[in-house]
């Protein structure tokens, strides 16, 4: 799935291709994906339209145009876009594309057709569900120290689960969250009712320094926007390979339905597991 620092890369990249440059057909292939919130198709909506920036709202990535629509796209397990010129071919998955001015295609690509990309009048966003439930944007100037204590100051959930809970902190993935736990030295079960005051302080250190870390990282990697970079993890799906810091063994748990990757030794427990890994 696109993490934030993934949606920051392919935000900034599309940016730069796109605005400006007008849509000259509209081909769809997997309809499934798509939610059409007007009255008109989505070919004869966007045809001759203009794209006008690009922009992102926690797990979402928004493209407006210059006639007043914008599509929300929410990339899920495996949506991905994926820029190609008329001698490329745009690869499986593909569920519409826009062909562009320029001779080049903008495709959107879901093998899984697990995401969505919705389209609507420029500002209705309400229309799409849990958009404007999402929590504080951890980029954002606003997420301080004192917003993340008030946060988890009442919660009684595991930490891993906490940091991804998106109506709190918009928005943490898994590959980011087993980072974050990593960085600051805690055992993804832990409680939150468990942390000390200094513990709080350094998970939300890790939080934005491992979320600007793995933005720079991709952004250093320059690879195309379709590809997925996870070359610089340090835990993340690293099970029974060492730990970078102490060559313990990176280890896996099951977390509210989620695998989670961690260093036993690294992140010890403060409460007894049922596997004691140690």
């Amino acid at each position: 799935m696109p993490e934030l620092p993934d949606l920051v890369y392919i935000q900034d990249k599309l940016k730069e291709e796109l605005e400006g440059m007008k849509i000259e057909r509209v081909l769809i292939k997997e309809p499934i994906v798509l939610r059409v919130l007007l009255k008109e198709s989505v070919a004869s909506a966007l045809a001759g339209a203009r794209f006008k920036t690009v922009f992102r709202h926690g797990p979402f990535l928004g493209l407006t145009f210059d006639n007043q629509l914008a599509m929300i796209v929410h990339p899920m397990l495996a949506g991905k876009f994926k820029l190609t010129t008329d001698t490329q071919k745009a690869g499986r998955g593909v569920c519409f594309s826009f062909l562009l001015s320029d001779t080049r295609t903008l495709h959107y690509l879901d093998d899984k057709k697990m995401g969505k990309a919705y389209l609507l009048q420029s500002g209705n966003y309400a229309q799409i569900p849990r958009f404007e439930q999402q929590g504080i944007d951890i980029l954002s100037s606003g997420f301080t120290l004192e917003k993340f204590q008030a946060l988890i100051e009442k919660q009684r959930k595991q930490v891993r689960v906490f940091l991804m809970d998106q109506t709190l902190l918009s928005a943490i993935g898994n590959a980011y969250a087993d980072e974050i736990l990593f960085d600051a030295r805690l055992h993804p079960k832990t409680l939150c009712n468990q942390l000390a005051e200094q513990d709080v302080e350094n998970l939300y250190n890790s939080v934005v320094t491992v979320m600007n870390w793995g933005i720079r990282k991709i952004k250093q990697a320059g690879q195309p926007i379709e590809v997925k970079v996870r070359g610089h993890v340090k835990v993340r799906n690293r099970k029974d390979q060492p730990c970078p810091r102490c060559d313990s063994i990176i280890r896996r748990a099951g977390v509210l339905g989620y695998d989670a990757f961690f260093c036993p030794i690294c992140q010890p427990p403060k409460r007894k597991q049922f596997i004691e890994w140690k």
